[in-house]
């Protein structure tokens, strides 16, 4: 069983750390950075759709079983592109964080009082403005800096502006959405924040959706981890940051 996962570039490797962390061997793993044409916070919607559905043909290509959008921005756009010919199963950011809202939080506090939650995302996630659809009070916070940070190997400097950001919110803001899967390289989890991590999210969604028991069965334990990253640029430093990432 291939679980396929893609991205602009090193953001979705968060999503992917989890499900090692969580399954280890036990599934085979294929990770895509478009780091050619990162960042993707700032592209169109059109330039974005074409990125997305020339990478679903890869994964096709490569015989992915499950593909994770583990970009939240392209993540809004699956609902848009015709799905019926791939012959892999598709779990998209957004949908993750839906369900999230839609269940987990439903008879919550939260969502009763209409409580303030910060959304931290590229400005092409925001513009989107599907994070209306959660049906919470998101106040959204634009991050245009740090993924060109990130990507550039300066995710010390990437840290530095997200706590300014941080530092910058209401003071009613107690949860803050990491809306951007390379934001999840920066935070801590000690912070007086509570954080809604997507690439934490996509673990448990995997977990009570049919995908687990489905895809399960067609698994085995294996002792050595099965994992292909795959960039459409790179160079020596920028595999080095990979590692690094991967070892948070």
């Amino acid at each position: 069983m291939k679980i396929g996962f893609y991205d602009s570039g090193l953001g979705g490797l968060s999503v992917l750390r989890e499900f090692i962390k969580a399954y280890g061997s036990r599934y085979e793993y294929y990770y895509f950075g478009d780091s050619a044409r990162a960042p993707y916070g700032e592209r169109s919607k059109e330039e974005l759709k074409t990125f997305t559905i020339e990478i679903l043909d890869k994964m096709q290509e490569e015989e992915i079983d499950l593909v994770i959008s583990a970009c939240n921005t392209t993540s809004m756009l699956l609902h848009e592109i015709d799905l019926e010919d791939y012959l892999f199963e598709t779990m998209g950011l957004f949908e993750v964080m839906q369900d999230y809202f839609n269940n987990d939080l439903k008879a919550s506090l939260l969502k009763d009082l209409q409580t303030p939650i910060a959304l931290l995302a590229t400005s092409s996630n925001i513009d989107m403005g599907r994070y209306k659809d959660w049906g919470m009070n998101i106040i959204p916070v634009k991050c245009p800096e740090l993924v060109p940070l990130i990507e550039a190997g300066k995710p010390d400097e990437a840290k530095v502006i997200w706590q300014t950001k941080l530092n910058n919110l209401d003071k009613t803001i107690k949860h803050v959405i990491i809306g951007c899967t390379h934001y999840s390289f920066l935070y801590d989890p000690n912070n007086a924040f509570e954080f809604i991590d997507p690439a934490k999210l996509c673990v448990k969604n995997f977990n009570k959706t049919i995908y687990s028991d489905k895809l399960l069965n067609f698994s085995s334990k294996k002792e050595k981890l099965s994992l292909e990253i795959e960039f459409s640029k790179t160079s020596d430093e920028y595999l080095k940051l990979v590692d690094y990432l991967l070892s948070l």
